[in-house]
């Protein structure tokens, strides 16, 4: 019985001693494993087990080597092979372990043991490797390799070929080559080769050649060092550190530098090809020798701005110079410092030193003024820029990048309209310049102008889109007067000019649209109907666009629309599809810049309002296409419609553009009917734009916002500036009286807010507050003071502060002392 329970512990243990190896060796620890799997080997001995325990040293053995550990591979391959099956894996790799680690009686006996069948089909591997040997100068080799294999037979023309290389015989080397099969031991040798005879100029093929060598060659470093060797600048250092130190001593050497250039290469593969401004600094000092003086102190100078702490190394090193580059380096110290104000100071000084010679620095002092605007707001880049124009006018980006504030930045037509003149003068010729005045002119409904504009922009761009658009335009508002003055003869003439300008279909079809009212009012009023039924027909494929083009084309023909619209589908109970509503916007904004006013396009739209309404409906998967139709209907200033569109995109996507469009309706386009939860809500979104990188809706936000506080407030003139000195209170109440609360605690605060204004209301909260805290007051008093938006949006912080329970140290009686004095002096209507 004792026996018995033994065996049975024997097999449980040996069935848990199996099961261990086995997840040992499943998990990459073939050491552990391969010591339970001995184990196992002395219980049982049976032959699955063996060939785990063979594995497990194979794979200790390629570990190893990937260490570079070759003495310790070859021990393991060889247990290996005492434990695997003949014959065993890996014997071409273990022959290179045993040359790698200097074993070369071993391997010259397993050479001598392999004939030229095994040497070149089974182990092809072991022959490049064998050759690149050959290549490298040991030619101990050629005794121990089959006297009859093709390595040795393709080494002759290797040889030769090596020869003719070193001796500069271009013709000689390739014709050696030639003899090489694809499949050669040396094939990739021979690339190299190709690769090195080429131009050293012919970087580009160079690189192709050597890109067709595999990464696991043997010739692979000698491959990145040649690949080195043909770089410059940035890249060559970049592919010389990852050379071994040998190689890059080597390529060095082949490239001619001198001792001092390559211990600056040695230095910069140290600093691991990313080295600070420090370092940088530094290493040109260390090596102004090889840099040269004059590089080395600009270099230095320049750096300066990145590394302020060398400022005392720079003067220490260099002579000082005139007072205008010392000036200079003070203003790029303090602009990396982010203080431009004391650099526009010493900019402003470097100006001033370079005015003493005028015109020789005017150049100069042009490109400091252009640099200050480049880090300046809006209205002083503006002036910056203008400025700049008086000592160099002939610099066209600073005309456009003036266009660009006084359009975008700082809309000022007057302003836009004169610099726009004067970069003409000077640049009359200029594409961009002659675009911006074709779509100014066209904005301002000047169509000659915006004609003229378009003529010269065709002469000199003949395919210029914006140009053949603007003269069709042109030329069919003057078929249109022409119509209405039933200057019948010249119509079709000008209608043919439009067609003549190679433009796309749509644009030909509208021609022949108007065509059709042509024939309508002066021939056949049957055919001219059906015309322009069938050109409508063929323009879209909705009622809806189609009723707009009619209407709009024959309001400015100033013709009835009964006939038209019983001629046209009916549109009733009609949805338009997201394309379809794109050629209506098209449509919108095609009109818009022919028309002086905007009352047709509202007459028109307001006919077909009702399926527009519902089509929206329909179309709240497509945010692209609604918010483009949000943008349409805000320039033409429908904000009925842009009402309907915002709100119902807003409860969609609840993000900052659809705010901005639901707020700018509800105040008609008039910001300064904004409440002081509308501009709350505006300010969170601004904030939310910005974040979400949405630099267009910020923009339009912070427009908004600008014109609901009346715009930016000037600076005091020099008459008030003393008055400065005088209030003990800032400009803001806000950060008076909460500017001590903790950012975080504020952030619990403003959720507070959005929480209680979002329950009861604005009219309510503000209802509350005055119920709540008027106790005792006067009313009237307390009633001016809730109409100052800075008083109510710091009592709902105290509310809220209130509400959380938070001790902010403000109470509210604190809030209207701090008011009681700014407030306006007005009594309440009837007293």
């Amino acid at each position: 019985m004792k026996k018995i329970i033994q065996k049975i512990s024997a097999a449980i243990a040996e069935s848990t001693l199996s099961e261990k190896a086995r997840a040992h060796y499943a998990e990459g620890r073939y050491k552990e494993a391969g010591d339970l799997f001995k184990e196992l080997l002395k219980q049982s001995g049976d032959a699955e087990t063996k060939r785990y325990l063979a594995d497990c040293y194979l794979q200790r053995a390629w570990g190893m080597a990937a260490k570079a550990m070759f003495k310790e591979a070859c021990v393991l391959w060889e247990n290996y092979a005492a434990h695997a099956d003949a014959p065993p894996q890996a014997q071409d790799v273990y022959v290179l372990w045993l040359l790698a680690g200097k074993n070369q009686r071993k391997a010259y006996a397993l050479l001598d043991g392999l004939n030229a069948r095994q040497l070149d089909e089974e182990f092809p591997v072991l022959s490049a490797y064998l050759g690149m040997l050959l290549v490298s100068g040991d030619t101990e080799l050629v005794p121990h390799l089959p006297h009859d294999c093709a390595l040795l037979k393709h080494w002759q023309w290797v040889s030769e070929a090596l020869a003719a290389y070193r001796n500069g015989e271009r013709e000689g080397c390739e014709q050696a080559l030639k003899p090489l099969p694809f499949r050669s031991a040396f094939r990739d040798l021979r690339s190299l080769l190709k690769a090195q005879l080429l131009e050293g100029a012919d970087f580009e093929p160079a690189s192709a050649l050597l890109a067709k060598i595999p990464d696991e060659s043997p010739y692979q470093a000698l491959v990145k060092a040649c690949v080195a060797y043909r770089q410059s600048g940035a890249d060559f250092v970049a592919s010389v550190s990852a050379l071994e130190h040998n190689q890059r001593r080597i390529v060095a050497q082949a490239k001619g530098l001198n001792a001092r250039q390559s211990q600056l290469l040695e230095a910069l593969v140290k600093l691991n090809g990313q080295p600070d401004a420090k370092a940088r600094f530094n290493l040109v000092l260390q090596y102004r020798d090889v840099f040269g003086d004059d590089a080395a102190q600009a270099y230095c100078l320049g750096a300066l701005a990145e590394y302020p702490g060398g400022e005392k190394d720079y003067f220490k090193h260099f002579a000082g110079k005139d007072s205008f580059e010392e000036n200079r380096l003070q203003a790029l110290l303090h602009e990396q410092a982010g203080n431009d104000y004391d650099a526009g100071f010493f900019w402003d000084r470097c100006i001033d030193i370079l005015k003493k010679d005028r015109p020789a620095n005017d150049r100069k002092i042009a490109l400091i003024l252009r640099h200050m605007a480049d880090k300046a707001y809006p209205d002083e880049a503006a002036a910056m820029l203008a400025d700049s124009l008086v000592y160099d006018p002939d610099d066209r980006q600073s005309y456009l990048n003036l266009l660009t504030i006084y359009q975008e930045h700082r809309p000022d037509p007057a302003q836009y309209a004169h610099w726009l003149e004067r970069g003409l003068q000077r640049f009359p010729a200029d594409t961009d310049l002659l675009v911006r005045a074709a779509k100014s002119a066209a904005a301002r409904k000047a169509f000659k102008k915006a004609a003229a504009y378009a003529k010269a922009l065709l002469k000199i761009d003949p395919v210029n889109t914006l140009a053949k658009h603007l003269l069709f335009a042109n030329h069919m508002a003057h078929a249109r007067r022409l119509i209405k003055t039933e200057k019948f003869h010249l119509v079709e003439k000008e209608i043919q000019a439009a067609e003549q300008l190679t433009i796309d279909k749509s644009l030909r079809r509208q021609a022949d649209l108007l065509r059709g009212f042509y024939f309508w009012v002066a021939e056949d009023k049957t055919q001219g109907l059906q015309r322009i039924v069938d050109t409508l027909a063929s323009l879209h494929d909705d009622p809806i666009n189609m009723h707009f083009q009619a209407q709009i084309e024959a309001g400015l023909l100033e013709l009835p629309t009964q006939a038209l619209s019983r001629a046209l589908p009916p549109l009733k109970d009609y949805l338009l599809s997201a394309p379809q509503l794109q050629r209506l916007i098209a449509s919108i904004g095609y009109y818009d810049e022919q028309l002086d006013d905007n009352t047709l396009l509202f007459k028109v739209l307001d006919k077909i309002k009702a399926p527009l309404k519902k089509s929206l409906e329909w179309l709240l998967e497509h945010e692209a296409e609604l918010l483009a139709w949000c943008q349409s209907l805000e320039t033409i200033g429908h904000y009925e419609l842009l009402k309907h569109a915002a709100k119902a995109g807003h409860a969609r996507w609840p993000k900052p553009a659809w705010l901005y469009y639901r707020t700018l309706a509800e105040c008609q386009g008039d910001a300064s009917h904004l409440d002081f939860m509308s501009l709350y809500r505006l300010n969170t979104a601004l904030e939310d734009a910005r974040a979400d990188n949405d630099n267009r809706t910020a923009g339009l936000i912070e427009r908004l916002l600008e014109r609901a506080s009346g715009g930016v407030e000037l600076l005091p003139s020099a008459d008030n500036i003393e008055d400065f000195d005088r209030p003990p209170l800032s400009d803001d109440p806000i950060e008076d009286l909460f500017g001590h609360v903790p950012d975080a605690v504020f952030k619990r605060i403003e959720k507070k807010i959005e929480e209680l204004v979002r329950k009861r209301g604005p009219e309510q909260f503000v209802a509350q507050i005055m119920r709540q805290y008027g106790n005792g007051r006067d009313e009237q008093s307390l009633a001016i003071l809730f109409m100052n938006q800075d008083f109510l949006w710091c009592v709902t912080i105290f509310a809220a502060a209130e509400e959380l329970k938070i001790e902010i140290g403000v109470g509210f009686d604190d809030i209207v002392a701090r008011f009681i004095h700014d407030s306006p002096q007005y009594s309440l209507p009837f007293n």
